[in-house]
């Protein structure tokens, strides 16, 4: 019999030693009333698409009506806190991404939740990040963004993030740290209000996740200035990296979407999810409307394993770094 150790829980591959029986019952008729897909953010940015891509499909691979419900709010705490505290039935499931299990447990003094309240289901799609400026901005590229934040008065050069101690905050503090310069950072409710404030010059600068990006560089009324990619973005192979424009290592992240559920639901409930969202993004049809949108689907394999290993390597290096960071908020 194999185990293996994830956020404090132990797994035993093969039988579940604690009401097995009960669980595979509850499985076979899962599901047996409306799912709930909670969102973060408000509608329109990328965690926002990517619930509403696959919820359709996924009504339909289950039978049952699949309801996004958006909750923005305290940098994603209120939604997740509150599919934490649902019924563990598959019911109540959350569509979140990189750094909000990881983070936002260690920067809020009270997140309301931790990775140990959710067990991974499937991942649904990853996107670099860009740095991305106004269409009229004098910034042609990074490093003269960065300079500009050197030379920038009393006040500070303004740059938005897509939330407070979200992994856009954390990477803009990232390029801070090698800037030494005089920016200051003004938070968004998501990446879809983040793209306003931008075309709107509130703020000089700002990361986003390629699906809240790709049309408004594609339509020119933002201009992405760099990737945060230790290598070229397949999407984007016209953009340099931070790296060649000089921002040291480090500064390289990818954000996935995937969706959770909370910590106790049933292994067969979850391993039914598993299969039917792995199948969806597969489909030729899925991952052309991905690529579309700014995204592209999981390389490797997306089982539950896959997926766990995926959040054990993050929790074992974006809290540390946010704490490296001084990031810490109410």
């Amino acid at each position: 019999m194999r185990t293996f150790k994830l956020m404090g829980h132990l797994v035993v591959a093969g039988s579940l030693a604690l009401g097995f029986g009960a669980a595979m019952a509850q499985g076979s008729a899962y599901p047996t009333k409306p799912i709930r897909l909670v969102v973060p953010y408000p509608p329109g940015g990328a965690t926002d698409v990517a619930a509403r891509m696959l919820g359709p499909r996924l009504q339909e691979e289950l039978g049952q009506t699949i309801v996004v419900e958006n909750r923005p709010g305290a940098g994603g705490n209120i939604a997740m806190t509150s599919v934490a505290q649902s019924s563990p039935d598959g019911h109540t499931l959350a569509m979140t991404l990189t750094g909000m299990l990881s983070i936002n447990p260690v920067i809020y003094k009270k997140a309301g939740f931790a990775a140990s309240d959710f067990v991974p289901v499937a991942q649904v799609s990853l996107a670099p990040l860009l740095l991305v400026v106004p269409e009229n901005s004098r910034y042609k590229n990074v490093q003269e963004l960065l300079a500009a934040g050197k030379k920038a008065g009393k006040d500070g050069l303004a740059y938005g993030s897509a939330g407070a101690g979200g992994l856009s905050h954390l990477a803009s503090e990232s390029i801070n740290a090698h800037a030494d310069g005089n920016f200051v950072h003004v938070p968004y409710k998501g990446g879809a209000p983040l793209v306003q404030a931008l075309m709107a010059n509130e703020v000089a600068w700002g990361l986003l996740g390629t699906g809240d990006a790709r049309g408004f560089v594609q339509s020119g009324k933002l201009r992405a200035i760099g990737v945060l990619r230790n290598g070229r973005s397949e999407l984007w192979p016209g953009i340099p990296t931070l790296t060649e424009q000089g921002v040291p290592g480090g500064v390289d992240f990818d954000v996935w979407f995937g969706v959770v559920a909370p910590a106790k639901t049933p292994a067969p409930v979850v391993k039914l999810l598993n299969e039917k969202i792995a199948q969806i993004v597969a489909e030729p049809a899925f991952r052309k409307r991905l690529n579309e949108l700014g995204g592209v689907a999981p390389v490797t394999g997306n089982t539950t394993g896959d997926f766990a290993e995926v959040l054990k390597r993050e929790l074992a290096v974006l809290p540390k770094a946010a704490q490296a960071a001084g990031l810490q908020l109410d």
